[in-house]
């Protein structure tokens, strides 16, 4: 009669091409737990099995029961902020795991998921309509997750590697036509918000790029418009400044004449709320604040845009498609791309022209400004 193995003993077993190295330990609650590590060759598993004996002697155990709910808190906590990751990025991970892989993978034990459970929550994620990049996205961030979980042997392959994304459709990008910007331009005359739409629409501002100006960054008498900063969101979906996207996002730009305009009007408005205030104005030299002087709340801005593009006939618009409708008219309207490129703060089409003379040509952009005025005049009586 064949003899029992004891508890950590182990065994070595040939699957297919590979070799499997497995053990049977107690955990610390009794429970029994059981690891495998694969191998090229027996030799290489007999390796396997040695280790797997001396940390089960140390009194390592792996994931045992652990679920991927479970081992993804963890991950979250202590090794994603590991990798210096951004706060940003952080929090776009968390949702990743809270939203759509808990709620389908979670209750899955770490150790027995297998790349057809990935599978079939990507395909949910598809028949639900999210877009092929949040698809892509949450596959990435799990498999990120699960590699830090194969090095430390607590499975035994990658389950998202091996997944496969589904076709889910493409979301174009819109952009407005020629007619339609002039039907939005004529809509937003009088609105709190209008320099900004203007802004975005003629010079293609990111709307965190827009919403960040200080009035330290426009220069009325030169027409001029400085990118220096950018609303950033954070962890808790708390918002606060920062750097630009890019370093090409620092830039220098010239102003069509009816931004110049707008903007006049809007520093009258801004007075006109500072003295309604008082003293509960907070100065923070913005450009576009709320009635007492601080940061316009972005899912406001993005409301308000949506209801001047609504009562003007447009449907709903974004207000980062503004910017889409900024470059998609400056280049129809035969705007070189490496020119638009600079004047939306993209990387340059062409390297040597973008990156050695731009600069050393001219202190400011000024593409969009002929442009634009020949498009968007200035009505005759604002002159």
């Amino acid at each position: 009669m064949a003899k029992r193995r004891g508890s950590g003993e182990g065994s070595i077993a040939r699957e297919g091409e590979r070799w499997v190295a497995r053990i049977t330990v107690s955990s610390v609650n009794g429970k029994q737990v059981r690891r495998k590590r694969m191998a090229r060759t027996q030799a290489e598993a007999r390796i396997k099995l040695r280790e797997l004996q001396a940390e089960a002697k140390a009194g390592v155990v792996g994931a045992g029961r652990t679920t991927v709910a479970e081992y993804l808190t963890d991950w979250l906590k202590h090794v994603l902020p590991a990798r210096g990751v951004s706060e940003a990025t952080e929090e776009n991970y968390a949702i990743m795991v809270r939203c759509h892989i808990v709620p389908v993978l979670g209750a899955i034990r770490l150790d027995q998921l297998r790349p057809d459970d990935v599978d079939k929550m990507l395909r949910g994620m598809a028949e639900a309509g999210k877009a092929r990049s949040t698809i892509r996205l949450a596959r990435t961030v799990l498999a990120l997750a699960l590699t830090h979980a194969e090095r430390r042997d607590l499975v035994a392959r990658n389950a998202a590697h091996l997944a496969i994304v589904p076709p889910a459709p493409t979301r174009q990008s819109r952009a407005l036509t020629v007619g339609e910007a002039r039907t939005l331009l004529g809509a937003v005359g009088g609105e709190p918000l209008e320099a900004a739409w203007v802004a975005m629409l003629l010079l293609g501002l990111r709307p965190g790029e827009c919403f960040a100006l200080r009035w330290g960054d426009i220069d009325l008498g030169a027409g001029t418009l400085h990118v220096r900063q950018a609303i950033k969101r954070g962890a808790g979906n708390a918002f606060s400044f920062g750097e630009p996207k890019t370093p090409r996002s620092r830039r220098t730009l010239d102003m069509p004449d009816l931004l110049i305009d707008a903007l006049k009007t809007r520093m009258k408005a801004q007075s006109a709320d500072r003295l309604a205030a008082g003293l509960a104005w907070t100065d923070l030299d913005l450009v576009f604040s709320t009635a007492v002087g601080t940061m316009v709340d972005p899912a406001n801005s993005r409301r308000a845009f949506r209801r001047v593009t609504e009562a003007a006939g447009l449907g709903r618009w974004h207000p980062h498609e503004a910017r889409h409708s900024a470059v998609s008219i400056l280049s129809a309207t035969g705007v070189p791309l490496e020119v638009v490129a600079d004047v939306v703060g993209h990387a340059p089409g062409s390297k040597m022209t973008g990156d050695v003379y731009r600069h050393r040509i001219t202190p400011s952009v000024s593409a969009a400004k002929a442009t634009m005025n020949g498009l968007f005049p200035v009505p005759p009586e604002d002159l």
